[in-house]
Order: structure tokens, then C-alpha cells, then sequence
């Protein structure tokens, strides 16, 4: 008897692993809806932010992009190839940001050129 359960044991160990190889990522899936960019920047006098939107699809390690405004705050309208390394999202283009996930707020920090002045830009997205 000790023996079945110790076979059972070791079973339930190795077929219980954590087949989500990305958890971080995990955490992005799903649609969101830009609520604030802070940079320094010039927007309209009433910028539409919410215009914006982004679906990240984990599966298929791919970003939506959609505008139904007239200014594009994130990135054009598209569809992106990422990976997540830690809390960097990297896109194929060579851009980077930074993620923080707080309740239903999604936080991205380009990571900025340090050559560049002033190039410092957060993105503020709600969850759909």
C-alpha cells in the first residue's frame, strides 16, 4: 500500500508542472483600453486616449492595436509580434517596455533611448 502511494505521489508531482511557460505574460492577456499617456509630448487640447486599444493575445504572442480616433497614442493600428522577458515586453521592431499590472491597470514604460532627451513615456491602459 505504502508503495501505490508513493508511486501516486511522485505521479501527481511530475504531471502537476507548470505548463504555462510565461505567468507575466499570462497576466497581459486580454483587451485594454489606454486612459493616459504621461510625456512630454504635445497632444490636442482634448486628447481621446480611450480611442485606443490594445489585445494582447498570449496564445499567438501577438499585440492588437486599434484607433478609432484621429491621433495614434500607442503605436499604429496593427497587429505586433512580442515576447516577455520578466516584466519587458519587447516588440519585433526593436522597442521595449517596461509592465507593471496593478488590479486592472496596466502600466507600460517605453524604455527610453538613453541618448535621447525627453523621450520618457508612460502608458496607462484599463482592462476591458
Amino acid at each position: 500500500m505504502k508503495k501505490c502511494f508513493l508511486l501516486l505521489l511522485i505521479f501527481w508531482t511530475v504531471s502537476c508542472s507548470d505548463d504555462d511557460s510565461n505567468p507575466e505574460n499570462a497576466t497581459l492577456d486580454g483587451e485594454w483600453t489606454l486612459t493616459n499617456v504621461s510625456c512630454f509630448c504635445g497632444f490636442p487640447d482634448l486628447p481621446e486616449f480611450e480611442s485606443t486599444t490594445v489585445l494582447f493575445d498570449v496564445e499567438s504572442d501577438e499585440i492588437t492595436v486599434s484607433h478609432t480616433g484621429s491621433f495614434e497614442y500607442f503605436r499604429p493600428n496593427g497587429t505586433y509580434s512580442y515576447s516577455v522577458s520578466g516584466s519587458e515586453i519587447r516588440m519585433m521592431d526593436g522597442r521595449s517596455y517596461e509592465f507593471d499590472i496593478s488590479e486592472n491597470t496596466l502600466f507600460l514604460r517605453f524604455v527610453d533611448e538613453p541618448t535621447i532627451a525627453d523621450d520618457e513615456i508612460l502608458y496607462t491602459f484599463i482592462r476591458n
